[in-house]
């Protein structure tokens, strides 16, 4: 079995800048695609923290084209899957075995899993994109997907079907189930209109959740890099290694965090705690952040706004009221003071203020 041929990523912090300039141009299209170094870091220090990613935002966004262009500018691979209204179960997202033909009738997301299991893409991320993921409910029929996610790698096996089939392709096991590689990253794109599903708690806490801006930042592109195949392994390597070099810094944030009077403002106002998942994406996702050159309270200001301000969380309620919001809103910003960050709270901010508006 021998893997395709790829390099080793540089440091976090290279590896975000050249990425944006990779992202930036496709040479087959002949177009630009202008996402800030912010966006990118955001991008690649979430495919650290979780293996389901949900991608907000207007439509024109590029919320569509980001994952493609990702796995173009790495080498990777990627299929694009249209989620379909009324699918209702994992048969609509894989396939389906017929016993009476004793058939199995695979769909393109099978492919994709088999696919990322082959000597080309063994050693490669690969980017399984659900496009418009919540014009069905994802808590059905990406069910199983998203609880063996958080599973150990060894053990994120699929069944197929109850019994193997003979001469069945080789790297199903037993010939009925398969193998969820670890390589792969499932992201999902999603609008929010009357066509849509909201999505559930358990699929916003397990899944790194982005919201793309209405407005680029231009930048000089080179056009001229040459192709380069980067190693999922190396990726994985430098992922591990960041989580390692600041584990101590992230510890101490989430005890200052604990012990702080925001979060005892969300606790008895908003009855929203945070638990081991929201703990263990922190020591994944800020590590990567602060590598990429980012500041650590701008990550914390993305991770906050996401996972226990967002709406339906601590926002978007109707038995909260004015004051509960404002005092929040102090109660963050004096957490900032005290830490001391280089950055503004301005994903929080931006939420509360918006809801205080609405009250």
């Amino acid at each position: 079995k021998v893997k395709g041929l790829t390099e080793s990523v540089p440091s976090l912090k290279l590896f975000a800048e050249e990425l944006q300039q990779r992202i930036a141009w496709d040479p087959e299209e002949k177009k630009a695609l202008y996402y800030c170094l912010e966006d990118v870091s955001l991008f690649i220090a979430g495919l650290a923290m979780s293996r389901l990613h949900i991608l907000q935002g207007i439509s024109g966004t590029g919320k569509t084209s980001l994952p493609i262009a990702f796995a173009r500018a790495i080498g990777g691979g990627v299929k694009r899957i249209s989620v379909h209204a009324g699918w209702r179960d994992k048969g609509d997202l894989i396939g389906h075995f017929n016993a009476f033909e004793k058939k199995f009738y695979e769909m393109e997301t099978l492919k994709a899993l088999y696919e990322a299991q082959c000597p080309e893409y063994s050693d490669r991320p690969y980017i399984i994109l659900l496009d418009e993921m919540n014009l069905s409910r994802p808590e059905q029929y990406f069910a199983d997907f998203i609880s063996k996610l958080e599973f150990d790698p060894k053990d994120r096996i699929l069944e197929l079907m109850p019994k193997g089939q003979p001469n069945g392709p080789k790297m199903l096991i037993d010939g009925s189930k398969i193998k969820i590689p670890e390589n792969i990253w499932f992201i999902g794109t999603a609008n929010r209109d009357e066509t849509t599903f909201e999505f559930a708690d358990k699929t916003y806490d397990r899944a790194h959740v982005m919201e793309l801006p209405r407005h680029k930042a231009i930048f000089p592109i080179d056009k001229h890099l040459e192709q380069i195949i980067y190693s999922f392994d190396s990726l994985e390597a430098a992922f591990n290694v960041a989580a390692k070099k600041h584990k101590n810094r992230v510890l101490k944030l989430i005890e200052d965090m604990g012990n702080s009077a925001f979060s005892v403002r969300l606790d008895e106002d908003f009855d929203v705690s945070w638990g081991n998942r929201l703990e263990r994406h922190l020591f994944r996702f800020i590590p990567v952040m602060i590598e990429c050159g980012s500041d650590l309270g701008f990550a914390l200001d993305h991770m906050i706004a996401t996972k226990l301000l967002r709406e339906g969380k601590a926002t978007g309620r109707y038995d909260t009221d004015k004051d509960d919001i404002k005092n929040l809103r102090k109660e963050i910003v004096e957490f900032w003071d005290s830490q001391g960050f280089q950055t503004d709270p301005i994903a929080c901010l931006k939420l509360l203020d918006k809801e205080k508006k609405k009250k």
